[in-house]
């Protein structure tokens, strides 16, 4: 069963100067869930409560993000991946200083996951990758509606767009999402950014960022160093695409099978697999979690 409501327990943490919103369950080994852009924790809401039994869950909102403090004031250079990345390991930093961590990405947080384990080896004991970005996609072959979308809020309309429309919670969420959000799930969506203008300004910035190939992008050359950095890490990896997916379908699955000290999976549904797929990502994410522990 899917539930629209998010019953996991919140605080606050002030990283870089700002405070940060998390969500956060459970007792254990810590495993850090890190969203990717049109949403923010509430997208783990149907994980969380399951994989919390014998695991410490946290779930932050990236700066600008959810219910963390947005910066002031802001503008194009607000929000970059860099700063992201940072705002991330020092929160890890904060809350866990002493354990290794698993980090559970999704889409660009899987980025930032990756980038985190590169840079703090030691302190991971696992990275989950689910429709991540590890590789530039070819864009091509989208749907013309979501060409259409992308190259329109990567380019001089994205502000109108994004900042005064929402275009990214009203059209790109559900347009990737299999099944049909509820109203309330769409109203929980909605709620963090409903005040138009720089409060939406930090999903706007992780768009431009997404690495395509029809057209360059500030983290390209990064996206394919740690694509290359997956391939030869003996760090425990899980991949999980949607079926039929989205940025990381069956085929590219197959790709990132051989990759060292990899395991790959495959949920139905297209990227936002938390909400198309719930129950069976989080099988998959345990199922490999044990494995993990008892070194298989």
């Amino acid at each position: 069963m899917i539930n629209e409501t998010d019953a996991v327990p919140r605080h606050t943490l002030k990283v870089m100067g700002r405070r940060m919103s998390y969500g956060e369950m459970g007792n254990g080994p810590p495993v850090v869930f890190v969203h990717g852009n049109a949403t923010y924790s509430y997208a783990w809401r149907n994980l969380l409560p399951y994989v919390s039994f014998g695991h410490r869950c946290l779930a932050p909102d990236l700066p600008g993000m959810g219910r963390s403090e947005r910066v002031d004031p802001s503008g194009t250079a607000s929000y970059s991946f860099d700063d992201q990345a940072t705002a991330l390991e020092l929160f890890i930093r904060a809350i866990e200083p002493r354990r290794r961590v698993v980090l559970v990405g999704h889409e660009m947080g899987s980025a930032l996951a990756i980038q985190y384990t590169r840079k703090n080896r030691q302190s991971v004991a696992g990275l989950v990758l689910i429709e991540g970005v590890f590789r530039a996609t070819n864009d091509t072959l989208f749907d013309p509606e979501i060409i259409e979308l992308l190259t329109q809020v990567r380019g001089e309309e994205g502000e109108a767009l994004v900042l005064q429309h929402n275009l990214l919670i009203e059209e790109h969420l559900p347009r990737l999402i299999s099944r049909t959000l509820t109203t309330a799930e769409m109203d929980s969506y909605r709620g963090p950014y409903e005040k138009p203008g720089e409060s939406r300004r930090a999903m706007l910035s992780m768009i431009r960022q997404l690495p395509l190939q029809s057209s360059t992008g500030p983290i390209d050359d990064l996206v394919e160093e740690s694509r290359l950095w997956c391939a030869q890490s003996r760090t425990p990896k899980l991949v999980v695409g949607g079926n039929p997916g989205f940025l990381v379908p069956p085929s590219v699955l197959g790709t990132a099978a051989r990759w060292s000290n990899t395991n790959v999976a495959s949920v139905p549904g297209l990227h936002f697999l938390m909400e198309d797929s719930p129950a069976r990502l989080t099988a998959t994410i345990l199922d490999w979690l044990t494995g993990i522990r008892h070194g298989r």
